[in-house]
């Protein structure tokens, strides 16, 4: 092939996959401006205290991004159990923190849905409109740049650790324990307080930001912050966290199945 050929094809390749991009970003924007018309959530009785919180929980989050990005993650059995607590205790932190200035958690995050089934399928529903996005972006990602041999540490213990505590241990931490306080902490808190500070657009960049810069893991960044943003949208729409923690728990379970397949394939 000559260098001239070479140079075609791939110029076109590029227009291809920027033409794809393109209607995939134009399809979903059109879905977000009808979610954004019909959203029901509504703006929280959120005072400066709870802008002084956010902002220093953001401000720990960045830390432990900047303190730790790049770097090789120890993750043992022991670190996952840490990092469930410390899940737990900010979490817990919080709904103190609401609860004695007479805010309840549960009605403020929606928690008790007037028909939790419809909830249920409007989130199902919406994984299944925003998967292709999210896998779309990231198989983008590996055609422009390259394929990443950079595995997520969570991922290569979980590959690498076939005892069954071991794999319980991050199951139990990727099913339940971080769709939970994720969403409380990310869409549920962060973001409810931002949005009734800074509006919506702003609130769903940092916390989306944010949410993805978090997971430390460069070529994941892309496809998380897609996920964050449809997870707002969602929560705009619904107005329950329910809904936000039932689309985090099957994204994380599809991507457990996925690579029990892939390592017991590559047997």
């Amino acid at each position: 092939m000559s260098l001239c050929t070479y140079f075609s094809s791939s110029i076109m390749t590029e227009i291809r996959i920027t033409f794809f991009l393109a209607s995939l970003f134009t399809f979903y924007g059109w879905i977000a401006c009808r979610v954004t018309r019909k959203a029901v959530l509504k703006t929280g009785p959120f005072t400066l205290l709870d802008a002084l919180v956010a902002m220093l929980l953001i401000g720990w989050f960045l830390c432990v991004i900047i303190t730790s990005f790049g770097k090789d993650q120890d993750i043992t059995l022991s670190a996952i159990l840490i990092n469930g607590v410390l899940y737990f205790l900010i979490v817990g932190g919080i709904c103190s923190f609401l609860s004695l200035r007479h805010l309840s958690p549960i009605k403020l995050f929606g928690l008790t849905p007037s028909n939790p089934l419809q909830i249920i399928k409007k989130a199902l529903l919406w994984l299944l409109v925003t998967y292709p996005l999210i896998v779309a972006s990231q198989a983008t990602i590996e055609i422009l740049f390259g394929s990443s041999d950079e595995t997520q540490a969570v991922v290569t213990y979980f590959l690498t650790h076939p005892a069954f505590k071991e794999r319980l241990a991050i199951i139990v931490m990727a099913v339940i324990v971080a769709p939970c306080a994720e969403e409380f902490l990310f869409r549920g808190y962060l973001y409810s307080v931002l949005r009734r500070f800074t509006g919506r657009l702003p609130a769903i960049i940092v916390t989306s930001v944010l949410f993805a810069a978090v997971h430390l893991h460069l070529p994941s960044m892309l496809g998380l912050g897609l996920l964050a943003v449809m997870l707002c949208l969602l929560y705009e729409r619904t107005g329950s966290l329910w809904a936000n923690i039932c689309v985090h728990a099957t994204f994380n379970s599809i991507s457990i199945v996925l690579l029990l397949l892939l390592q017991k394939g590559s047997l």
